[in-house]
């Protein structure tokens, strides 16, 4: 207290020396008295910040009336002045969470009332009693969130004040925007939540008697808080600590502030909230109270570990939402009662005795109450997936349809060759395993099996890829892919094919069609890693695209044809030289097998 005497005896003194050209006006100066900060998405107490934020989607609109006793007194002459006596305000607050991570907020306070002494014979009028208080515009991001696994909640959040308070009612700081950032972080421990918050408030520095002792300040200051609140019931309580530390030569002060809430129903909350201040810097009262009301999604979420608030009666909730409770009232808890929604008999968990799918078995001893079954199988139907007439039981191939001479199993290799048949493209007919078990077709019968012949359809030499000796094949035909002997090309960083590029791709038009027995081939365009990823892949898909659209012009099926962009993700020579980078931009023709899986989606 002994702070509290030399600032205001340095106050009343000022007073008096003052001339009288300044008993017109208030001799303190303008500055914010109010102290009161709401929490205004409040899922864990209504004043601190416990690094939660409201589910996405979810807003909270809050109302809440104020009172302050003495929240600034004055020593003079020996006597303690209450210069503002009583100070009623009603304080607006709201939340919304457009995103997960992402919770935005607003708190606008306004006096109503306000009593004090008033010393004009020393040149001090009274505050007005009447006047908008600084809003504060918060934003709060998420950084963490508390799990079944564990781990805390965190958020970072700054506020800002806005210059358009009552100066006259010391509501306002001079015409200046306040800053206040946040940290806060919380945690949950089943039935209770506790959190801290520390924070940093930015205002003008302002000496309260400038003339008699400008160490008299207040400005900027650190704001600590700590709550613990219970949770899972419509009737909550909590405990605040909320405190300052001045960064000037104002004095430091705290409050006690325990709380209640009551959940009304889904979308309406009460709460009302009551403690008491020590120390004397400047808004701290010797008590004050309030009460007030929220409105909108005031239901808070079920956090790790919690009850939920659901289950208290009269409100909505879901049978597994609920473990604990008897929705039915039959004796037996959810979590255990097999038959939550009907009453039932202990012994049967919760069940009645019956029998649903009438195979003679009660529910409660059927393991498929609604499959008529056999009692020998524990009132389930014998199973056969595959339809091959062997039970599931005792087939050892109980998803491929078999012969019951082969216990079920689908004879694997029907032709001999070598190959299963679930591999073999010609199950019926021997062929080699580079056929997919097929055998070997020749169609110009130039000795050319059709499967390397790049003409199929013309009898050639062998050395010449099975074309005739005044054609350059353009194309050749190995296992799984078509190898172009030229390269594609395209207009730079563009999809746009060039002319020259329509020779090779004639041939390879030609040599799909001459090869029906090729029934997909994919069209895989690639590049280097100049450029960002994204960009190269959508690249690559509109230059694989615009290839299989010139293909199909030359009368090869769209059916046959995929395009599929790779972007930058498969190389196959180094970045580093020019010769590399050329050598990954590239066009690759894949023969899909008829027996395996569709090629890869775009990615």
């Amino acid at each position: 207290m002994k702070r509290r005497e030399l600032l205001h005896r340095g106050f009343a003194l000022a007073l008096a020396l003052t001339s009288s050209a300044a008993v017109a006006q208030s001799a303190f100066p303008s500055f914010e008295l109010e102290r009161l900060e709401l929490n205004p998405g409040a899922e864990g107490s209504l004043l601190v910040g416990m690094g939660e934020l409201l589910p996405v989607g979810d807003m909270r609109f809050s109302v809440v009336a104020h009172y302050a006793h003495n929240p600034l007194m004055l020593e003079m002459d020996g006597q303690s002045l209450s210069i503002v006596g009583s100070r009623a305000t009603a304080h607006v607050a709201a939340a919304y969470a457009p995103l997960d991570w992402l919770q935005v907020g607003l708190q606008v306070p306004a006096l109503y009332q306000a009593t004090g002494t008033e010393v004009e014979a020393e040149g001090y009028l009274r505050p007005s009693s009447f006047g908008l208080g600084t809003p504060v515009v918060s934003v709060r991001a998420g950084l963490l969130t508390q799990d079944d696994q564990g781990g805390v909640d965190l958020a970072v959040e700054l506020g800002v004040g806005m210059p358009l308070g009552n100066a006259s009612a010391l509501a306002s700081d001079p015409d200046q925007w306040r800053l206040a950032p946040k940290v806060m972080v919380g945690r949950h421990f089943g039935f209770l939540r506790a959190g801290v918050e520390l924070g940093f408030l930015q205002r003008p520095t302002q000496a309260l008697t400038p003339r008699v002792d400008p160490d008299d300040q207040i400005g900027n200051e650190l704001r600590l808080g700590a709550a613990l609140a219970t949770t899972g019931r419509r009737l909550r309580w909590e405990l605040n600590v909320r405190g300052m530390v001045p960064l000037t030569s104002q004095p430091g002060a705290a409050e006690l502030l325990p709380g209640v809430r009551y959940l009304v129903n889904p979308t309406f909350e009460m709460f009302a909230m009551a403690g008491v201040g020590v120390g004397s810097a400047p808004g701290t009262p010797l008590f004050r109270v309030m009460a007030g009301g929220a409105f909108g999604d005031a239901t808070p979420r079920r956090g790790p570990g919690e009850s939920s608030v659901n289950c208290e009666p009269g409100l909505p909730h879901t049978i597994e939402e609920c473990p604990d409770m008897d929705e039915d009232h039959d004796g037996v808890r959810n979590s255990v009662d097999r038959c939550p929604s009907e009453p039932g008999d202990i012994a049967r968990s919760g069940c009645t005795a019956k029998d649903t799918d009438s195979d003679g078995l009660e529910d409660m001893l059927d393991a498929c109450p609604f499959e008529p079954g056999l009692a020998a199988n524990q009132g389930c139907p014998l199973r056969d997936a595959d339809k091959d007439e062997t039970p599931d039981e005792t087939d050892s191939c109980p998803n491929d349809a078999g012969p019951a001479d082969n216990r079920g199993c689908p004879v694997r290799d029907a032709d001999k060759d070598g190959i299963d048949n679930d591999k073999d493209a010609c199950p019926n007919e021997a062929g080699p395993v580079e056929r997919n078990g097929c055998p070997e077709s020749d169609a110009d019968k130039d000795g050319v099996p059709n499967r390397i012949d790049s003409c199929a359809n013309e009898p050639g030499d062998p050395k010449n890829q099975g074309c005739p000796g005044h054609v350059q094949p353009l194309v050749e035909i190995r296992p799984g892919r078509l190898v172009l002997l030229g390269k594609v090309f395209f207009e730079p960083s563009q999809a746009r094919l060039l002319s020259r590029s329509h020779e090779l791709l004639d041939w390879v038009a030609r040599v799909i069609k001459e090869h029906p027995e090729m029934p997909l081939i994919v069209v895989g365009a690639h590049t280097d890693d100049r450029g960002f990823p994204d960009a190269n892949r959508r690249m690559t898909q509109a230059r694989a695209e615009a290839v299989r659209q010139y293909l199909i012009s030359k009368g090869v099926p769209a059916e046959r044809l995929q395009a599929q962009g790779y972007g930058q993700d498969r190389p196959i020579d180094t970045n580093a030289t020019s010769i590399g980078r050329e050598n990954n931009r590239r066009v690759e023709f894949i023969i899909v097998d008829s027996q395996s899986d569709k090629a890869e989606s775009p990615r």
